[in-house]
């Protein structure tokens, strides 16, 4: 019988231990290697099915109607990843425009879980100031007809008067009444402009109540409106995009088609939480039948061009409520 040892104690114990390390480390291997095939399958699949894509696609159209005159870099890129969880996470820098040129102005953030719950979308802006909202006043209550008036900073247009001549510069209005697209257009037709967005008229008060709107003395701005831009559409799997950039007589009827079909793709094809929560698109299926059904009314704009000629503007009798965007250096045309 062999005789029992410190020695032989401590070989059998470096033994054991060594043969734990091993098995140890092989099981990390292990489940590092199950991990990674996970994450191949998970970004592979992720990329076949252009889930991505979609995403990015429809947070664009949400920021061309809720958000006047900001837009991605088109055909720039776009960060892409997927977490473990399932959560697919994009970014994409997005620019307005001011004169003839975009300058970005932030980022945008997406973040897209597999269940739905907690998805998000949000603006990350250079600076406090850029990400300011204008408001856009009725001009009559859309139930009773009672003229309402316009807030507005009384000071824009003595310093448009003021600014050099060589600056191009964005501004926002209300008009003192309701007009079709067609009148909008032709109203600023004389001036050497670009008309950027328009709010739409959906049907508050009459078709849904709206979520809020303030104002106080004869005044009403909707806290939640779309508008119309200039367009955007894309193909089948989203791969392929085309882009409308401004409102003009042109290409006016197509910037309308492509928005109510987008409307209704969403509507078709997608579950209300996706674009009230995620989009924060509310009232999207009464907007769309108002639309079809009424045509497309506005009651303001945004535009951009040489601030000499935006002064212009200060004699136009249906255009009140106006306000100072960004000003850049002359980079008109």
């Amino acid at each position: 019988m062999t005789e029992w040892s410190k020695d032989k104690e401590k070989r059998i114990l470096l033994r054991y231990r060594f043969t734990l390390t091993v098995r140890v480390i092989i099981v990390l291997l292990l489940c590092l290697f199950v991990f990674w095939a996970y994450k191949m399958i998970v970004n592979a699949s992720f990329m076949s099915l252009h889930l991505d894509k979609k995403h990015v696609y429809y947070t664009k159209v949400a920021t061309d109607w809720t958000i006047p005159n900001l837009e991605e870099d088109f055909g720039g890129h776009v960060i892409t990843d997927i977490t473990p969880f399932l959560t697919q996470k994009m970014t994409y820098p997005v620019l307005r425009k001011v004169g003839k040129e975009n300058k970005v102005v932030g980022e945008m953030n997406i973040s897209k879980t597999f269940f739905g719950t907690n998805s998000q979308r949000n603006i990350q802006f250079l600076e406090k100031g850029l990400g300011k909202n204008y408001p856009f006043y009725l001009p009559e209550h859309p139930k009773t007809g009672v003229k309402l008036g316009a807030g507005g900073n009384p000071n824009v247009w003595t310093k448009l008067d003021k600014v050099h001549e060589g600056t191009v510069a964005e501004l926002s209005f209300s008009t003192s009444k309701f007009m079709t697209v067609e009148e909008l257009l032709q109203l600023l037709k004389p001036y050497d402009i670009d008309v950027l967005w328009a709010p739409l008229y959906t049907g508050e008060f009459k078709a849904f109540q709206p979520m809020g709107y303030g104002g106080g003395g004869g005044m009403v701005s909707l806290s939640s409106i779309v508008g119309l831009s200039g367009g955007r559409e894309a193909g089948k799997d989203y791969m392929s995009e085309g882009k409308i950039t401004s409102l003009t007589e042109e290409h006016l009827s197509e910037s309308k088609k492509m928005m109510l079909a987008n409307m209704d793709d969403l509507l078709k094809n997608e579950r209300k939480s996706y674009y009230e929560n995620f989009l924060g698109l509310y009232y999207l299926q009464e907007r769309y039948d108002y639309l079809k059904k009424n045509g497309f009314t506005v009651y303001g704009a945004v535009v951009t061009g040489p601030v000499k000629e935006l002064l212009k503007l200060k004699d136009v009798k249906e255009i009140s409520g106006a306000q100072l965007g960004e000003m850049d250096y002359w980079n008109w045309e």
